[in-house]
């Protein structure tokens, strides 16, 4: 109803909470805002999840190429560019990581606050 775009006006409120008053409306609001929150960080966890399992192969294949011929050039280059993406990819996975936590804590905060209406 309200949630799809995550946007919910007080008259959606007053109908979701079922309630003239304020702090009922607002408790919904909370609610709601914290569930949200809550979702798009355990989404982000997951995606960093995949990353990470991306970054284990690419490492899995660059140990095979350091197994073989170092004289190669396309196996030393491969080897080198493969590598600075893994560097790439675990800044963006730490980075990642780090936005998750920050809903996670935002979440918790509002949390906490609707508890003490």
């Amino acid at each position: 109803m309200a949630t799809d775009n995550g946007f919910v006006n007080l008259e959606q409120l007053r109908l979701l909470a079922n309630s003239d008053m304020l702090k009922d409306q607002l408790l919904v609001y909370f609610d709601l805002k914290t569930q949200r929150e809550v979702h798009v960080a355990t989404e982000i966890n997951n995606l960093t999840r995949q990353l990470l399992d991306i970054i284990d192969e690419r490492c899995s294949f660059i140990g095979e190429l350091e197994q073989r011929l170092l004289t190669n050039i396309m196996v030393y280059k491969t080897r080198q560019e493969l590598k600075g993406l893994q560097k790439d990819d675990m800044i963006r996975a730490m980075e990642m990581r780090s936005t998750a936590l920050q809903l996670h804590h935002q979440a918790m905060k509002g949390f906490h606050f609707h508890k003490s209406l």
